[in-house]
């Protein structure tokens, strides 16, 4: 029987099934103790004040850029620099909110936005960068916070591939403004569904919970909170149940995914270290594939924690007309090895319209063409990394 490799793996331990059994025995689904202890560790993981939970790392980026252009009052085609390498939630939020994406290239190795490059893409309208680490890789966050500074412009991260990780010392999700993380099912931690964003700016938190809830007062987001309250302050919080300070969205998260997601950030050393040590026994295996393919690279001052394992055809493999791409994903997934793109922006048809620049834009096009990705999860036993190790040896053979 052919083996399965599944990009990624949703770890269950028997903490899992006793949290999601409290929740069931309280049949209190809604924003509860669980959500808030969820937050609390996740914030505290990424060096950050407040933490709140959502539906989705795109509703995290969303619910950012929608509380910014309330803050800043940014207008109608103000303009968000972006990677041209990242998954495409980055630009959709941006246009949702009737801003412009402007596209960067990125760094051949790392896929991050190339921070020598941002200055060229400023102009007048510009209001934010977002840079992505993608793969669980950091973007060079200290030459971007120097740019972002100079030019008075705003980050806003997107670390929905990156949890945990870090650069020069600092975690993601603690160098902007606001981090935007992920906790779907293929991520390093997976509830099924859902989405956390960090942030130091308790005015920023505030509004931010308000949009998650539709706008609704932050006087009443918990049906707690009218426990504990005086006599004299019940009436005031009683009129805040329906009011609505701003239009806002349904972004919430339920009990469930917040007791998942606890039990796995106390399992989390545990995840990652596995997901190291099988990326080093793959770029142990492929070494000698270098002329061939561009492996992950360790960045300096870097604390990566790879999502999946992101692979890049050379040229000199793509000279060979049976080496492209399409043929080597093919060959993988014949064999039971799921595979993706490398996060292509360029050419997709959505954003045809956009007409963005491509000839500017070389280190994403080569991406596009000779890029992909698959799994390196905790699930993966030895033989299943031998696997794919002699699976990739031998369409090049």
């Amino acid at each position: 029987m052919m083996k399965q490799i599944s990009l990624g793996s949703v770890y269950i331990s028997a903490k899992t099934k006793q949290y999601v059994m409290q929740v069931l025995q309280t049949k209190r689904l809604s924003y509860g103790p669980f959500s808030q202890r969820f937050e609390k560790k996740f914030s505290q993981l990424h060096d950050c004040q407040y933490g709140l939970i959502c539906s989705s790392g795109t509703a995290a980026l969303h619910t950012i850029l929608a509380a910014l252009k309330i803050r800043h009052q940014w207008k109608e085609g103000d303009e968000i620099l972006v990677p041209a390498i990242t998954f495409v939630a980055t630009v959709n939020v941006v246009l949702q909110i009737g801003l412009v994406p402007i596209l960067v290239d990125v760094e051949p190795h790392s896929f991050t936005i190339n921070s020598e490059l941002l200055v060229d893409k400023i102009t007048k309208k510009t209001r934010a960068i977002i840079p992505v680490h993608p793969f669980g890789k950091p973007a060079a966050m200290k030459e971007i916070t120097e740019i972002a500074l100079q030019h008075k412009l705003v980050i806003i991260e997107d670390c929905c591939e990156a949890l945990a990780a870090s650069v020069h010392g600092k975690k993601v999700g603690s160098w902007g403004v606001a981090g935007a993380f992920s906790t779907y099912s293929a991520h390093l931690l997976a509830t099924g569904v859902g989405g956390v964003i960090t942030t130091n700016d308790g005015q920023l938190n505030d509004l931010m919970r308000s949009l998650i809830n539709h706008g609704r007062s932050t006087n009443y987001i918990s049906i707690d909170d009218d426990d504990v309250v005086s006599s004299s302050q019940l009436s005031t919080l009683v009129q805040s149940r329906f009011r609505f300070n701003h239009v806002g969205f349904s972004y919430r998260l339920s009990e469930f995914e917040a007791a998942v997601g606890v039990s796995q950030l106390e399992a989390l050393n545990q995840i990652l270290k596995k997901r190291q040590k099988n990326t080093q026994f793959l770029l142990a295996a492929l070494s000698d594939l270098h002329n061939c393919l561009q492996l992950p690279q360790q960045e300096k001052d870097q604390a990566s924690t790879l999502l999946a394992f992101p692979v890049v055809l050379t040229k000199q493999a793509l000279a060979n007309r049976s080496w492209q791409l399409n043929n080597f994903m093919l060959h993988l997934e014949s064999n039971g090895i799921e595979t993706r793109q490398l996060l292509p922006i360029l050419g997709q048809p959505a954003y045809r319209e956009l007409k963005f620049e491509q000839d500017t834009l070389p280190v994403a096009m080569h991406c596009n063409s000779a890029g992909c990705y698959f799994g390196i999860h905790q699930a993966l036993s030895l033989a299943d990394l031998k696997y794919v190790s002699n699976i990739i040896h031998n369409f090049f053979t």
